[in-house]
C-alpha cells in the first residue's frame, strides 16, 4: 500500500508540475501519465542493458525497431497507469488527497520525486546508452 501511495504521489507531483506551466495547463493528467510511462521504459531499458553487460549475456540483435520485451513492459505499465490514474478520473481524487499535505511535506516529497526523475534520466542517457557499444550481440 505504501508503494501505491508513493506511485500516486509521483503522479501528483508531475501533474502539479505541468499545471504550474503558464503556457500549457491543459491535459496535465495525460502529460503526467506519459512522463511516468517514458521514465518506466527508460528504467527498464537501462536495467536490461546493465543485466546484459554485467552478466556477460549477449543481446539478440535484430532489425526490429522495438524489442518485444520492452513493448510488453510498456503495455503493462501503460494499462496499469491507465487503471490507476485515468480510469473513472481517479487522478482527481489523488490530486485532492495530496493537495491537503503541508508545504513542508510537499517540499520534501517533491525533492525526492525530482531526485528519482533526474537519477533515472542520468542512468539511462549517460550510463546505459554508452554501455550498448560494449555489449556482445547475437544475430
Amino acid at each position: 500500500m505504501v508503494l501505491l501511495k508513493a506511485y500516486q504521489y509521483f503522479f501528483y507531483k508531475l501533474y502539479r508540475f505541468y499545471e504550474s506551466s503558464t503556457y500549457s495547463r491543459w491535459w496535465s493528467d495525460w502529460k503526467a501519465y506519459i512522463t511516468i510511462l517514458a521514465l518506466s521504459i527508460w528504467l527498464y531499458c537501462a536495467m536490461d542493458t546493465c543485466y546484459h553487460y554485467f552478466f556477460n549475456v549477449p543481446m539478440v540483435s535484430s532489425d526490429d525497431i522495438i524489442d518485444l520485451g520492452m513493448l510488453i513492459f510498456g503495455l503493462i505499465v501503460s494499462v496499469l497507469n491507465w487503471y490507476l490514474f485515468v480510469y473513472q478520473n481517479k487522478w482527481k481524487n489523488i490530486v485532492e488527497e495530496f493537495d491537503k499535505l503541508s508545504d513542508k511535506e510537499n517540499r520534501i516529497g517533491g525533492t525526492i520525486v525530482w531526485i528519482i526523475i533526474i537519477s533515472i534520466t542520468i542512468f539511462y542517457w549517460f550510463y546505459s546508452i554508452p554501455l550498448l557499444e560494449k555489449l556482445k550481440y547475437n544475430s
